[in-house]
């Protein structure tokens, strides 16, 4: 399915007398070069050495800080994003609602904390992120060899990068939407998250057209290669 020649049209269901809709009528854009940035303080934080209460050796830090470029080195950030208008948020307190985008057959995304999280919104903003295959692959070589601390550093450091791979295509729209006097959600949601059931994950991998960045899914809607990941913000 081809979700991105749609435009225009609109397809609701109604979930038990409760339900909300989106139109795809905004561009998918792809981001297949993302510039990464270590968060240091973050990746530190994540593997708990900001704590007073752990005493870290000079040695032990440069360690970690090479692993730490290490990781870095071995990811290729790309990303996808698909900016939705909101028709309906409705049932968000009782029975069962969620989104329904258009296309051949209609996709509902069925959850209650969801469409609270969107109900001041007025459009969503659907991401997707990869670190690409080589950094998951390395983490998997070194837990093989029983080298289980530098695959713990790396691990969050993947982590970590990721994120703010995320926060760097969130302020990029943060920015073009100042001049509509718009403005994202200060936070993100995720499927897998509360009642917004990782299965939906598999309809968000289709509208991002995830595949053409190498981004597989399992039967129970897992994205491979590891660290990717999808999310949803709200636009006010």
């Amino acid at each position: 399915m081809n979700w991105m020649n749609r435009e225009g049209s609109s397809v609701s269901v109604e979930a038990g007398g409760h339900y909300c809709y989106i139109v795809l009528m905004f561009q998918h854009r792809d981001f297949p070069y993302i510039p990464i940035k270590i968060p240091r303080y973050k990746i530190l934080k994540r593997l708990g050495y900001h704590s007073r209460k752990i005493e870290v050796t000079g040695r032990i830090m440069e360690e970690v800080d090479e692993l730490i470029e290490q990781a870095a080195g071995l990811i290729e950030l790309k990303a996808a994003a698909l900016r939705c208008s909101i028709e309906a948020v409705e049932g968000k307190d009782k029975g069962t609602a969620g989104f329904v985008a258009i296309g051949d057959e209609a996709v509902r995304f069925e959850s209650n904390k969801l469409c609270g999280f969107l109900s001041d919104s007025s459009e969503a903003l659907i991401m997707g992120i990869t670190c690409g295959p080589a950094v998951t692959e390395e983490i998997k070589r070194l837990q093989h060899e029983k080298q289980m601390t530098a695959a713990v550093v790396i691990d969050a450091a993947a982590s970590e990068i990721v994120d703010d791979g995320f926060d760097w295509i969130a302020a990029l729209y943060a920015k073009e939407l100042v001049r509509e006097s718009r403005k994202l959600t200060a936070r993100r949601f995720s499927a897998g998250y509360g009642d917004f059931d990782i299965r939906f994950q598999t309809d968000i991998h289709s509208m991002l057209n995830l595949e053409k960045l190498g981004v597989e899914i399992t039967e129970s809607s897992m994205l491979l290669p590891e660290k990717s990941v999808t999310a949803i913000y709200g636009i006010m």
